[in-house]
């Protein structure tokens, strides 16, 4: 697709031939010790004397059919010898002042319809639209004002199709008129601008020769500074959704310079879902030995839960940090019989799964849960319930029986506990979640303690802290790290 350029036009854009075939800037009116300036060149060719930048274009305009052939535009115009082609419309923005304002000698709008007829004469199949800044009062050189208005042009004035590229080249004009184009643009349109950059080339231009261009450049680079923080932030709140959806964009540019990053974030969005299988198949290729080894055990996933539910408490969502961390220890009491007794568990449809009673054989203790009281006999299979699961872990490891973190889990004050919370409408303060695990559970520290206790204990594990046990947060800390030290 045709890319729509948007170009700002300053006093230097246009070069003007003399009778001595020399090419002079119209718009440099300095002068470099004795060396006469290039505008004063132009006017003497022209027989013109001490009349303004405004007054010269408009001079030129007035006998455009004598010079329209000696009119060049020497910043952008090997970008339009070497590009006509990929662009469909141009927009260029010139200044028109009121009268009252100084500045106003300077105006550029007349540069625009010279601009404008050039494009008519090489190059007839873009249109050229101009747009006039200033003339409503506007100051081009306050930042607040220009970007104000610049957000009012890409809203009313610049038309673009969905997905088509937008050109920005804005080295005409002062430095605040252009710096509010590039951040109200790429506010809007993000990625989909893309800008040049123009050398000078004074030597070359008085030979008619327009200056040396470089770019495209994708605009998300010069955002980067702003985006990393608002990255940080995402990151420090385990917003992967946000994240990937906010380097999406720089991750298009220069991918490989990321490297595994863009898999990372895309895990995390898994990892924060609980979809902990699909996290580490993301992943794994990327994992140093021992990670990689801890994703094929049988427990791995216990402490990821664990993990999450901290995550879910540093963000204050106190209900989800409950169901997690609860969910952790009761799924790695599961794990761990899938693991080692998954002989004896069946799985009939639509029903509970079952214990069956052959176990008893290896474990005697287990009996009297498999006694139908209505009988007095043994039942071939039981429920395999929280009770059961008790009854069996303790009977597997005796430590169980003796340890408070256990007993606090398993209390059935506590279960009660659990329960009303699960069932009542509205939010629960953290204070509920740490009573929900006991009433010696007092803060986030001893809540972490409990967990990781119950976890070790199943797992036969030795880790210190969620953080050191979690396969993600391995992951988190790189993922900082990456962020905080690209450069693009």
């Amino acid at each position: 697709m045709k890319a729509v350029l948007i170009a700002t036009i300053g006093t230097r854009d246009l070069m003007f031939q003399t009778q001595s075939e020399d090419w002079f800037n119209i718009g440099d009116d300095q002068m470099r010790g004795d060396i006469i300036g290039e505008q004063a060149e132009v006017l003497e060719d022209l027989g013109q004397d001490l009349i303004t930048f405004r007054e010269l274009t408009q001079f030129l305009l007035d006998h455009l059919d004598q010079y329209r052939s000696r009119i060049r535009p020497i910043i952008m115009g090997k970008l339009f010898q070497e590009r006509a082609a990929d662009i469909s419309k141009i927009y260029l923005v010139g200044t028109d002042q009121p009268s009252t304002v100084a500045e106003r000698n300077k105006d550029t709008l007349n540069a625009c319809y010279l601009l404008q007829d050039w494009f008519q004469q090489h190059y007839s199949h873009i249109t050229v639209e101009l747009i006039a800044l200033g003339a409503d009062g506007t100051n081009p050189s306050d930042f607040e004002a220009m970007f104000r208005w610049w957000q009012k042009v890409w809203r009313e004035t610049i038309q673009v199709s969905t997905q088509q590229p937008i050109w920005l080249c804005i080295k005409g004009g002062v430095g605040q008129t252009a710096e509010a184009a590039r951040i109200s643009g790429l506010s809007l349109y993000s990625d989909r601008i893309q800008f040049f950059d123009f050398k000078q080339t004074p030597y070359q231009n008085r030979q008619g020769i327009p200056s040396a261009y470089s770019g495209p450049f994708k605009g998300t680079s010069y955002l980067w500074d702003r985006t990393r923080q608002q990255a940080l932030r995402l990151w420090e709140r385990y917003d992967y959704a946000g994240l990937e959806a906010l380097l999406a964009p720089y991750f298009q540019q220069d991918q490989a310079r990321f490297g595994a990053l863009p898999i990372w974030i895309k895990a995390g969005v898994d990892w924060n879902q609980g979809e902990f299988k699909t996290f580490f198949q993301r992943v794994k290729s990327t994992l140093p030995p021992a990670q990689q080894r801890q994703g094929h055990t049988w427990w791995w996933m216990a402490y990821e839960q664990a993990q999450l539910a901290q995550v879910r408490l540093h963000q204050q969502h106190t209900s989800e940090a409950m169901l997690h961390s609860f969910r952790a220890v009761e799924g790695v009491i599961w794990e761990w019989m899938l693991a080692h007794y998954g002989d004896y568990i069946q799985h009939p449809p639509r029903r509970y799964p079952q214990l069956l009673g052959s176990i008893c054989d290896r474990y005697p203790s287990l009996r009297p849960s498999f006694v139908d009281r209505a009988t007095g006999q043994l039942r071939e299979s039981a429920n395999l319930n929280g009770y059961i699961q008790q009854a069996l872990l303790e009977a597997v490891i005796p430590a169980i029986i003796s340890n408070t973190d256990f007993q606090s889990f398993w209390s059935q004050d506590n279960r009660d506990q659990r329960n009303t919370l699960s069932h009542r409408l509205g939010g629960l303060t953290a204070r509920d979640l740490f009573l929900a695990w006991g009433a010696d559970t007092q803060n986030a520290e001893d809540w972490q303690k409990r967990i990781i206790n119950c976890l070790n204990l199943i797992a036969s594990q030795s880790f210190r802290s969620l953080d050191q046990a979690s396969i993600f947060s391995f992951l988190h800390k790189k993922i900082q790290k990456l962020i905080d030290t690209y450069e693009p």
